[in-house]
């Protein structure tokens, strides 16, 4: 593979024509040239198909197909390059059969040999528009009959039959929506569902197409009783998601403060009388945006009951939660999945761009760091925001935090398994569980330090497996439900009983309601010209073919194209049954990259470590149930309970959906909604699409825009002020490490201008080679020291920015549409 990747691009090199051409359907069954004829503008058999010129045959034969060639083969198109324009179209249609002529003439003639057809046949050179003429397809043969008449006019036979196919568009989006919900739309209760796409995927599955999947769906309900096998009817599934909505709503809301202390929280900011935007100000200090829902709370003097909740609206991961009868109570309660998945970006003048249909985006904007403060015991002092806050519960759950935005719900978890049974889930509390492997101590040095940006809910429908690693499949709705509990006399118990309980309630519920949700239309105009090349580029570009990825180590298979990793989403590929084997897994994304391929900050891998990725597979969280030596945790004894979570025994099987261990490395994600979801990488290291495409662009330190109300701050998120349009993410500004808040020692290297200062050595060591470093609530004291969680520094331990370099060979052109299409999903 990689030999005639070589020899591809040297013939690029050698003046390839390197982007876009012509494509077809190939359901033509074209008999093929005859190898005698009357001569050019004439044929000698007749039959099915015959033509009086070589112009009508291209007219009737070949025409068809030129659309295709002209989303890229135009002036100012993505080939309009020095090797491209020897093969250039116009808008007139009624020029292409010139302009085709022309251009075979140019490149010197020739039947089986011509460039004109090598480069859309396998094998052939290095073609930007992929291999659109299989030798077995009846455009290939209608071709080799034109350019034969051409060739040889003498000898001309210009016959051809079958169709010519249809020709599907290149721009297209489902926007996430799962099949259940497309299906559903208009069916009665007791219409059946289709097949779920994400459990195609399976080992064998599309094997040998362009769109290539290693990240393979399981059933982790196989061996569950009946009402916990996935739903069968529209009827079932509605109830599942609505259920699912409901729980995420009211059930979850966990109790944290009164109205009175909500409505007094401005205490804290430093004034001496509630200011009048309190709410927007609220929302800007710790992150917590807009809810696309009816949201209310108590204003001062309201009774909630006899306002319907209260006249202030709470922002998402806050809500006022309701008794038995359902009736307001005044008590504000944490829901704790918004915190992080209550995303928001304000649209262009009065747009909204999140609605309850795309709840879910990923919230790059929770200040963690913040609540914790203003909940310490000096918040309001001079001491704010100088001294950690090391027994607030938010801050011991996001371990590691350095900056706003950031999340670490797989330290968390590691916190939850080391507090808990793994298997009964009452308490069990033991460290050494996540660093003592089965066969001692395996992993000692476990960092526990690295934090993630929060992804989006909606691409759930589209992952065969789930989290950046594709440790679990999407089946494993259990873990869905970690935080769920809300309250702590729910989550620590003696025996998990009631914490078990909830899950097996609403895990499932859950899951139906996220794939419920689709991606947002990019809300700024969309140049479809521009588009439809860069869908052409998405799917069809080998990006280890062109010259500077010679030496990278190439994917595990694909065509190495960003369809190849991402999925396929453009209705003409998703019909192509050389890249999908079936059209329902139209944006399936379900592929692997290790980590020499992706080149990514490894750290988040790192910190998976041995010992938690096989412990796992013996937890509650894999369904063990099914194992022939499955013990009900209620009927273990307590010391087996108590000491077989270090010891595993055959009483603690494996269970149905273990940890992914095949490939180490990260899961390409489905990018549907791609725009609204900056900054990008599995840690939020990159601002923009464009630096993601190309990473000579991306800084090492940076700041979004920063927007002040009154005493308070935080980040912008307004798409007229702080949005870029063009390169698609958040503005920015690079930054010198001098001019990162808090002190200059913590802050840079004296010794090197781009390298990490000697207190980020020193905690980036520690935290990388100690186990539960990470806990340690490191904080600079300097009067602005606070404020370099604004910052996002890659010099971090976790941080790293660098990663999917193979993307620099693409030119600007291509860039720029590759970037209007991901608008388009």
């Amino acid at each position: 593979m990689k030999g005639a990747r070589v020899l591809a691009a040297l013939g690029l090199l050698a003046g390839a024509m390197t982007i876009a051409g012509c494509n077809g359907d190939y359901s033509g069954s074209g008999s093929g040239s005859g190898d005698t004829g009357a001569g050019d503008g004439s044929n000698s058999g007749g039959g099915d198909g015959d033509f009086a010129s070589t112009e009508a045959f291209f007219d009737a034969r070949v025409a068809p197909h030129m659309d295709f060639c002209r989303t890229c083969h135009v002036p100012d198109g993505v080939a309009d390059t020095d090797d491209g324009r020897r093969f250039m179209l116009s808008a007139n249609e009624a020029q292409d059969y010139a302009n085709f002529k022309a251009a075979w003439e140019a490149m010197g003639g020739g039947v089986a040999d011509s460039r004109l057809l090598v480069m859309n046949t396998e094998g052939g050179e290095s073609h930007s528009g992929g291999r659109n003429w299989p030798e077995d397809s009846g455009i290939y043969r209608d071709v080799v009959t034109l350019l034969q008449c051409w060739d040889d006019p003498e000898n001309c036979d210009l016959r051809a039959d079958g169709d010519v196919g249809e020709q599907r568009p290149l721009l297209g989006s489902s926007r996430a929506r799962h099949v259940w919900e497309t299906f559903c739309a208009d069916k009665p209760d007791d219409a059946e569902l289709p097949a779920d796409p994400r459990t195609l995927v399976r080992p064998g599955a599309n094997e040998g197409n362009a769109v290539f999947y290693n990240a393979y769906w399981q059933d982790c309900h196989a061996e569950l009783p009946e009402h916990k096998q996935q739903v069968t009817t529209c009827g079932e599934y509605r109830a599942r998601r609505d259920k699912g909505l409901h729980f995420l709503k009211d059930v979850l809301p966990a109790s944290a403060m009164s109205a009175e202390e909500f409505n007094s929280t401005w205490e804290k900011w430093g004034y001496d009388e509630r200011p009048e935007n309190f709410e927007e100000q609220y929302r800007l200090r710790y992150g917590l945006n807009k809810a696309p829902f009816d949201n209310p709370y108590p204003l001062p003097g309201e009774d909630p009951v006899a306002t319907d909740g209260g006249s202030g609206q709470l922002p998402q991961g806050l809500r006022q939660i309701k008794d038995e009868d359902g009736n307001w109570t005044g008590q504000i309660g944490t829901a704790a999945c918004f915190q992080c998945h209550g995303g928001y970006i304000d649209g262009p003048g009065d747009r909204e761009v999140v609605g309850l249909d795309n709840l879910g985006i990923g919230n790059s904007n929770y200040d963690v760091r913040m609540d914790a403060q203003d909940r310490a015991l000096w918040a309001g002092t001079p001491l704010s925001g100088r001294l950690p806050n090391v027994l607030d519960v938010n801050r011991l759950f996001n371990i590691g935090i350095k900056q706003r935005g950031q999340n670490n719900a797989v330290g968390a978890f590691e916190v939850l398994i080391t507090l808990l049974d793994l298997d009964s889930l009452g308490l069990n509390p033991n460290p050494l569980k996540t660093v003592v492997g089965d066969s001692g101590l395996q992993d000692i040095a476990h960092p526990l330090a690295h934090t993630q940006d929060t992804p989006q809910w909606w691409n759930l429908s589209h992952r065969p497996r789930k989290f950046f690693d594709a440790g679990v499949s999407s089946d494993s709705t259990r873990i869905i439900m970690a935080a769920g509990p809300g309250e702590y006399s729910l989550l620590l118990s003696s025996d998990g009983k009631a914490y078990r309980d909830h899950i097996a309630e609403y895990d499932q519920a859950v899951e139906a309601f996220l794939l419920s949700l689709e991606s947002p239309p990019f809300p700024g105009e969309i140049d479809e010209d521009l588009a439809r090349q860069g869908a052409v580029i998405f799917h069809s570009l080998d990006l280890w073919s062109r010259s500077g990825n010679e030496d990278r180590p190439e994917p595990l298979g694909g065509n190495g194209s960003c369809a190849s990793c991402h999925g396929a989403y453009s209705p003409r590929y998703v019909h192509d049954e050389t890249y999908l084997e079936d059209p329902a897994l139209e944006g399936v994304a379900g592929h692997i990259s290790p980590l020499d391929v992706i080149g990514t900050d490894r750290a988040r891998s790192d910190m998976l470590t041995p010992t938690l990725r096989e412990r796992w597979d013996t937890t509650y969280w894999a369904f063990p149930e099914g194992s022939e030596n499955y013990i009900p945790p209620e009927e273990k004894s307590y010391a087996l309970e108590s000491a077989d979570d270090m010891y595993p025994t055959s009483q603690r099987p494996s269970g149905a959906c273990g940890w992914q261990k095949d490939v180490i490395g990260y899961q390409a994600p489905p990018l549907y909604g791609v725009w609204a979801s900056p900054p990008y990488f599995h840690n939020g290291s990159v601002p923009t699409l464009e630096q993601v495409l190309d990473p000579s662009q991306r800084p090492a330190i940076w700041q979004r825009r920063i927007r002040e109300e009154g005493l308070v701050k935080g980040f912008d998120l307004r798409m007229e002020t702080a949005y870029d349009y063009e390169r698609v993410g958040w503005k920015h500004d690079e930054l010198t490490c001098a001019e990162i808040p808090g002190n200059a020692v913590a802050n840079c290297s004296p010794m090197q201008d781009e390298g990490p200062s000697l207190v980020q050595t020193v905690e980036n060591a520690l935290k990388g080679t100690v186990s539960w470093a990470g806990l340690l609530p490191l904080t600079d004291p300097s009067e602005d020291g606070f404020d370099k969680r604004l910052v996002y520094d890659s010099r971090i331990l976790g941080n790293g920015k660098e990663g999917h370099e193979f993307t620099d060979v693409l030119t600007e052109q291509e860039r720029r549409a590759v970037i209007e299409y991901l608008k388009t999903l």
